[in-house]
This record gives structure tokens, C-alpha cells and sequence, in this order.
């Protein structure tokens, strides 16, 4: 049972289905729908774009193995019930299980560039650069004062805007018919792209305080090792303070653009008011369990900042949804 329930959690379903809604949404209700709009015909089908949500997917869990390889020993300090790497599995059956996923990943992007053909050759250089900046990330870069941070936080963003690689003639040609059109799409999905960039740094940040104690036994170098967690929490909570502002921010957009009440109210109680607690979380945290609590805060922001960020939802997305997976 505790086999189990260690692999579920290693597999981090609620994340990997973040990752994956981080596609899915800004490509199958903002992008394609404008390119359909403006006469253009998208590139990407049902299939191709599951392969490509596939290699990214699993291009994360790889991380995750990667990453849970490398922090064995901290995380027998942080996390106890949650090591499989050598408590559970010898550990270098992780290193077998990730070089079987990089060989997954690997042969799904030849399989995109062969089929696609794309002109900038997009699938061969950012499935494998991915890969490697995350392995960086899982072997040096994770200890380090704010860059792996910084780091882990672009690749999140870039999950939505790697849509934008295959579809680019296409943009590049509808942008003629319909400008703004086309100009609106684009901008929504750089703005899921800042959205998922600032919300994860934040949460990374807040991780580093909360894995103190085990980064500190194992000689990690995070901020918060090297002065302490009081001086970590400031920037954690400015992180926190700049994610709060740009919600509000949008939120006045929203507003002065006509959304509807039910969609700014929902952005009050579900992005706004979260986001400032999961700050004053921060900057008042004293034992462990506050931070949790703000990492707990910082993950429904990104829940609920994915849904809400869709301005045009379908008359049945249940149905849509539905049709999506037939396919």
C-alpha cells in the first residue's frame, strides 16, 4: 500500500494535468478558433496535437523522475513517505525509467517533424532543449539562489506558447484577413504563458522556504539556506504581491472590456483574494505548515487562472471536450 500510494504521488497527476490544460485550453479555444475565424486552415489536428501534449507530459514527469532522483536525500528529510528512489526502488531504476521516457519524447518529436515538416525544424531543438535544461535543472541548478528557479519558471511558460511554433505561417498569414483577430489570440496565449511563469516562480520560491530544513542538511545553497528563511520570505512575498497586481490588473482589464460580472467576481474570490493570502502566508509564515498552506493557495490560483483566462467558452464544453477525446 505504501508502494502505491509513493508512486502516485511520484507521478503528480494534479501538475502533469496542469501541464496538459496548459495546452489544451489557449490552443482548442483561443488559437485555432481565431485562425478558423480568419480563414486560415490550422495545422495541427487532433492527433498531432496530442503528441505533442504527449511529449510534453512526459517531458515533466521525466523531470519529476529526474528530479525526485537527485533530491533522495532531501527529501528523506522533507518529504519521508514520499521517497521511492531508494527506499522503496533501488534508485537506479530511476535513471532506467527517465532514459526510457527521454526515448519516448525524443521519438515522438522526429515523428512530428516528419509528419509536419515545419520549416524552423521546431520539435527537434525544443523537446530535446527542454529536457536538458531540466536535467541541468534536477543536477545543479536546483540548489542554486533563484536561478533554477528563474529557469523552471520560463519552461513553464513556455508550455502554452510552444503551440504557437507550429501554427506560425498560419498566424503569419490569417494576420492579414483579421489583424486584431488574430493579434487578440496571440496576446491570450502569451498572457497563459505569463500566467503559468509568475504563479510557478512564486510557488518555487515558497517551496524553497517550506524544504529548508532538508536543502540545509544536504548542503543545498537556496536563499533561504544561505540567509535564512526571514530574509527569503521577502522576495517570496514580492513575488507573491507582483502575481496579486497582475491579477488585479487583469481583472480591470476584464472590466473595461465588458466581461461578464460572473467571470471578474470569480477572478475576486478565486485568483485575487488567494494570491494575497498565499503572500501574507508568506511574509507571516513562522513553522512549516504556512507555507504549505501558500503552496496550496498558489496551486488553485493555477487551477483556476486557467479556466478563468478564456474569454469565450463553448455553449457545451462538456460535449466539446467529449468530441476532443473521441477523436
Amino acid at each position: 500500500m505504501n508502494l502505491l500510494l509513493a508512486f502516485i504521488r511520484m507521478f503528480r497527476l494534479p501538475n502533469l494535468a496542469i501541464v496538459f490544460l496548459t495546452q489544451y485550453l489557449p490552443y482548442w479555444y483561443v488559437l485555432r478558433p481565431a485562425i478558423l475565424k480568419a480563414g486560415g486552415i490550422p495545422v495541427l489536428d487532433t492527433r498531432s496535437f496530442n503528441l505533442i501534449a504527449a511529449a510534453t507530459v512526459l517531458t515533466t514527469f521525466g523531470g519529476y523522475v529526474l528530479n525526485d532522483y537527485y533530491d533522495r536525500f532531501m527529501d528523506a528529510i522533507n518529504k519521508p513517505k514520499r521517497v521511492v528512489w531508494g527506499r522503496l526502488l533501488p534508485s537506479w531504476i530511476a535513471l532506467l525509467v527517465y532514459a526510457g521516457i527521454l526515448f519516448a519524447v525524443h521519438a515522438i518529436a522526429f515523428w512530428l517533424d516528419a509528419s509536419l515538416r515545419p520549416a524552423n525544424r521546431w520539435p527537434l531543438w525544443v523537446f530535446p532543449g527542454v529536457s536538458f535544461l531540466l536535467f541541468l535543472y534536477a543536477w545543479q541548478l536546483k540548489c542554486s539562489v533563484f536561478v533554477g528557479n528563474l529557469l523552471v519558471s520560463i519552461l513553464c511558460g513556455i508550455v502554452p506558447i510552444m503551440l504557437l511554433f507550429p501554427e506560425d505561417r498560419q498566424i503569419w498569414l490569417t494576420s492579414f484577413k483579421a489583424p486584431e483577430l488574430i493579434q487578440q489570440a496571440g496576446s491570450l496565449v502569451w498572457l497563459f504563458g505569463l500566467f503559468a511563469f509568475s504563479t510557478n516562480l512564486f510557488r518555487e520560491q515558497v517551496k524553497d522556504i517550506e524544504d529548508f530544513q532538508g536543502d540545509s542538511a544536504c548542503g543545498c545553497s537556496t536563499l533561504p539556506v544561505l540567509r535564512g528563511s526571514r530574509f527569503a520570505k521577502k522576495p517570496a512575498a514580492f513575488t507573491g504581491l507582483l502575481v496579486s497586481g497582475l491579477i488585479a490588473f487583469l481583472l480591470y482589464f476584464w472590466r473595461e472590456t465588458g466581461a461578464p460580472q460572473w467571470q471578474i467576481g470569480a477572478g475576486v474570490v478565486l485568483l485575487l483574494m488567494p494570491s494575497l493570502a498565499a503572500s501574507a502566508f508568506v511574509l507571516r509564515g513562522k513553522v512549516k505548515k504556512d507555507y504549505t498552506r501558500a503552496a496550496l493557495l498558489i496551486k488553485i490560483v493555477m487551477v483556476c487562472g486557467l479556466l478563468l483566462l478564456l474569454r469565450d467558452w463553448p455553449e457545451d464544453p462538456v460535449a466539446a471536450l467529449s468530441a476532443w477525446m473521441k477523436t
